[in-house]
Order: structure tokens, then sequence, then C-alpha cells
């Protein structure tokens, strides 16, 4: 269940409380549609909360979500875009929704691991075989079902599922197999699913936070750091890290979220409308995503970095038996998605 942030949120909550969760210009205050209000004549403004900027994935779902449902509904609901984390820390936002602090939100599924354990699937290593597969899990019932399962333990509607671009290891030394990476001193996020693959891999996991990431790979504190390529090149670790090893352990998605009660509240015609702006976000960048994969492989190449295939076969071998021991509960899941891959 969502906290209430009675000290840091008050101000912002007591607005939302007054205002209600999510703003219409007409209508009545719970946008026309419970209380019998003709939905055709009420407008609809969102808050969307975003973390990054501009040509970051997450951003760019957020904008095609707004372009698109602008234009389905013929200005009937706009969109207005917060992003660089304006509004709050993702943990903020989350737990502020259902207050007002925003209606909408694009970030990735394992943000919301703290609602619920089966988010962590999202950071589940070595369970899609590629793009193709990860595609047709998350426009599938098991990727509805997954959606709603998190969805509903945390109190959100989980919207789209938008291809991230596997996550890689730029590294300081080059190294291309299982041993080569046994006690390498890697950045990782400071969550517990990430921090046991790599222990699985006997290397010494760092949190640390990414904008302090460049500096500990200059002052050697750390050896590497694994992000899909494209937001690793962001980032300019190409100037710190010549070796740029394709693992693509883990394939993640960003979804659009909102709150649940609020979605529900919505008249039928404007769920639909956020479904299909959700979908056509999704699908639109996931396949930009793939064009700035490949052009963010070439620049590094350009740059004189070198890319280090690995055998993929190998290394998710070497990860048969992991979701049993480390996130049991999560294992009957994994076995669904490895059964979706048509390709295998």
């Amino acid at each position: 269940m969502k906290k209430f942030l009675a000290m840091t949120l008050t101000a912002v909550l007591a607005a939302g409380v007054l205002a209600g969760c999510g703003s219409s210009d007409s209508g009545d205050a719970n946008g026309g549609n419970a209380n019998g209000g003709d939905s055709a004549d009420t407008t609809y403004s969102w808050k969307m909360a975003l973390n990054s900027t501009e040509g970051d994935n997450a951003y760019d779902m957020g904008a095609a979500f707004k372009e698109k449902i602008e234009e389905i509904s013929g200005g009937q609901i706009t969109v207005e875009l917060y992003g660089g984390g304006s509004l709050g820390t993702t943990s903020e936002v989350l737990e502020g929704m259902s207050y007002g602090v925003a209606d909408l939100m694009v970030e990735s599924i394992g943000t919301l691991s703290t609602f619920s354990p089966l988010a962590n699937i999202d950071a589940m290593p070595y369970v899609y075989s590629g793009y193709d597969h990860f595609m047709s899990v998350w426009n599938s019932e098991l990727g509805d079902e997954m959606k709603t399962t998190i969805g509903e333990a945390a109190g959100f509607k989980l919207l789209g599922a938008t291809f991230r671009g596997p996550r890689i290891v730029s590294a300081t030394k080059e190294m291309s197999t299982i041993d080569d990476f046994k006690g390498f001193k890697l950045r990782a996020p400071n969550l517990e699913i990430y921090l046991e693959t790599w222990n699985w891999m006997g290397a010494a996991p760092t949190p640390i936070a990414v904008t302090e990431t460049y500096t500990a790979l200059q002052q050697g504190t750390v050896e590497g750091q694994e992000n899909p390529m494209a937001d690793s090149l962001n980032y300019a670790f190409d100037e710190v890290c010549k070796y740029w090893i394709k693992t693509n352990h883990v394939y993640s998605a960003n979804v659009v979220i909102m709150d649940d009660d609020y979605f529900n509240s919505l008249p039928a015609e404007i769920q639909a409308m956020v479904e299909e702006a959700a979908d056509y976000a999704s699908q639109t960048i996931s396949e930009s995503q793939l064009d700035k994969e490949a052009a963010a492989e070439a620049e590094l190449i350009e740059k004189g970095c070198t890319i280090i295939e690995v055998d993929q076969d190998a290394f998710a071998a070497h990860f048969d038996g992991f979701a049993e021991e480390k996130f049991p509960d999560l294992a009957d899941w994994v076995n669904r998605i490895k059964e979706a891959d048509t390709a295998a």
C-alpha cells in the first residue's frame, strides 16, 4: 500500500486533496464521470512526472504519450511534462500520486519492487533471448497479467511497456568470459536483485549513484558499470571505459503509471484513450530504441572503444537455478517468460 508522506509532501498533498486527483476544467470534481456528468464536456489537464530529460527512453515515452493522447482526444486531454525529477523523487511521486503530486509517471517496472516483489522480474537476468521475445511477452496476456498483478499490489494502473535496450557492461579492462568477472569491481544499482546477480557471477558489486559513477571509474573505485548502451554513452562513460561487453543480461521495461483508483474513476472512453496512447508510445519508442542502440554502437567504435561479443548461451546457462535459489517466488514467472520464446 502507498504510504502518506506526512513531512515532505504536506503542502502538495493538501492542494491535491482540495483539487481532486487529476484536474478538469469543467464537469464535477471527479472529472464528470462517476456522478453523472457529461464526460464529453469535461477537459482533463494532467501532470506527468519524469526523472529524465529529452533523449532518455522514459522521457521520450512520456512525450509520445502526450502527443498521442492530445491528438486522439481532440484536446480534451492535455498533458504537461515535468522532467528532471522536478516533482520529486520516484518514491515521493509514487507515494503521493493518489494525493495529486502527479497524475502520471513513466518509470521502469522495477521501481515498484518496494510495493510488489513481482516487480523484481524487471531485473531478472537472462529471461529474454532478445528484442522480439521481450516485445512478444509484454504485448501478450502474460505481460498484461504481470502488469495487473504488480499494479494491484501497488495501487497503480500500469500501461504499455517500452523496450529500454539490453543492459551491458562498460569496463576499464577487456573481459569476455564468466571467469573474467570474478572479483570485478562493478557499479550496480542499490537493489537486491542487481547485487545478487553480480554476486552470482563472482563479481564485487558496489552500489554507487549513477551520477557519481564517472568519477568512481576515473579513480579506480570501480572497474566498470552496467546500463543500456545508449544510456551509458549519454553519461560519457566512453571517456573512462574503453571496453563495452555485450552481456545483454537484463531487458527491462518502462511503463506509464497512473493511480489505480483515479484511472478506474475515469469514463470508459477516457480510459480507452489512455490505453491507446500508452500502447502507441510503447511501440514507437521501442522501435526507435533499436535505432538508438545501433547508432550508439557505431559511435563507440568511431571513438575507438572495443565492442566485445560474449557467448550468450554460456552466460545464460550460468544463471540456471538463480531464480529458484535467490527469488523462489519469481521462479514460475521466469519459466513462463522463457516458455513464451517462440524462437527457442
